[in-house]
């Protein structure tokens, strides 16, 4: 077992046949050799959906999820080491299955609980995931009710646990603006069908909404601001000052340092990624201190106009004029010292 795809080599301390007990915490382990034989699949019962009747079994492939195995008419994903229940709701929860159904290539059936035990899916290709289709998927969530206002404190905690966890030497807590809203977790590989969320972060932190623009990470975010709407894709959400895609993209990749760790993976793209992020508080550093010059000139302007009132000085006209000409340049330096969110660092 310790030779498959799914098994977390980098972090198992010790295991029996029903959970594993890992560096990060204790996970159930669900594995039944039966399930290369029709006749199990044909006897489940405590199951949902449309479950098919199965002649043949076939393993397909096999990757941090589980196995793929072909079923005929249908293909499965049997989750050894089940994360939640995170495609299951998609389907169970009608509310949310209104929401997505005509988004999402979903599961059709399955064996859950507390969390997905199998997946079964429709034969064929799914959907590419482009930023068209999570923009259009996003939108029809924020509309049916399902997005939460922007929790920068939740998810700048979220980061903090992870850090520390991994002791990555880099730390980045951002100001979100407020078009940042959450949405429910759902996990997409490369296409449209939802998948079990990774091992590291069901084991690292609890299940919350997290943020839509994360979801953008990677893609055309021309294509996903189009079909969102600017009120979540304008350039105050995306940009760097108020954490924008930089921090989002900063999430994705620590999120991967944690699933190489597990699984005991080559991080080496991920760490020269990590490398720069000091670089790069630096410069946002610089802004924020160019930034202080627009309330401290503003605010000795109005000192200037009391002293003038009190008949302390003669006129405040100059002095006003140079210190409204001090926040004008501040504001114009700040601009151009803000890495541009457009570009990777």
């Amino acid at each position: 077992m310790e030779d498959r795809t799914w098994w977390p080599r980098g972090i198992v301390q010790n295991h029996d046949e029903s959970e594993i007990i890992t560096s990060w915490g204790t996970t159930p382990l669900w594995l039944d050799d039966g399930i290369h034989e029709a006749s199990w699949w044909n006897s489940k019962e405590s199951t949902w959906g449309d479950w098919p009747e199965v002649e043949s079994v076939t393993l397909l492939s096999e990757d941090h999820h589980g196995m793929w195995v072909d079923l005929g008419a249908h293909i499965a994903l049997v989750i050894p080491i089940p994360t939640g229940d995170h495609c299951s709701r998609l389907v169970r929860n009608k509310k949310l299955n209104s929401a997505v159904k005509d988004h999402l290539d979903l599961p059709i059936a399955g064996i859950s609980d507390s969390n997905d035990r199998v997946l079964i899916y429709s034969k064929g290709d799914a959907p590419e995931k482009t930023g068209e289709r999570v923009g259009e998927l996003h939108a029809s969530l924020i509309e049916s009710g399902f997005s939460t206002p922007n929790d920068q404190s939740g998810w700048n905690a979220r980061l903090k646990i992870v850090e520390g966890r991994l002791k990555t030497n880099t730390l980045w807590r951002a100001a979100h603006n407020r078009g940042t809203v959450g949405i429910p977790r759902i996990h997409l590989g490369v296409t449209m069908r939802p998948l079990p969320i990774p091992l590291s972060e069901s084991l690292l932190l609890d299940d919350v909404q997290l943020p839509a623009l994360r979801d953008a990470v990677g893609l055309s975010l021309e294509g996903w601001s189009r079909t969102i709407g600017p009120r979540y894709s304008n350039r105050y959400v995306m940009r760097t000052s108020t954490g924008g895609i930089a921090h989002m993209r900063y999430d994705v990749m620590l999120m991967a340092k944690a699933e190489a760790i597990a699984f005991a993976e080559d991080s080496s793209v991920i760490d020269a990624y990590l490398s720069k992020v000091d670089r790069l508080q630096a410069k946002l550093g610089t802004m924020r201190l160019v930034r202080m010059g627009i309330p401290f000139s503003l605010a000795c302007g109005v000192v200037g106009i009391m002293l003038e009132r009190i008949g302390e000085i003669s006129s405040a006209n100059t002095s006003l004029l140079i210190f409204v000409g001090i926040a004008i340049a501040s504001k114009i330096v700040h601009d151009l010292v803000e890495p541009d969110w457009r570009q990777e660092f």
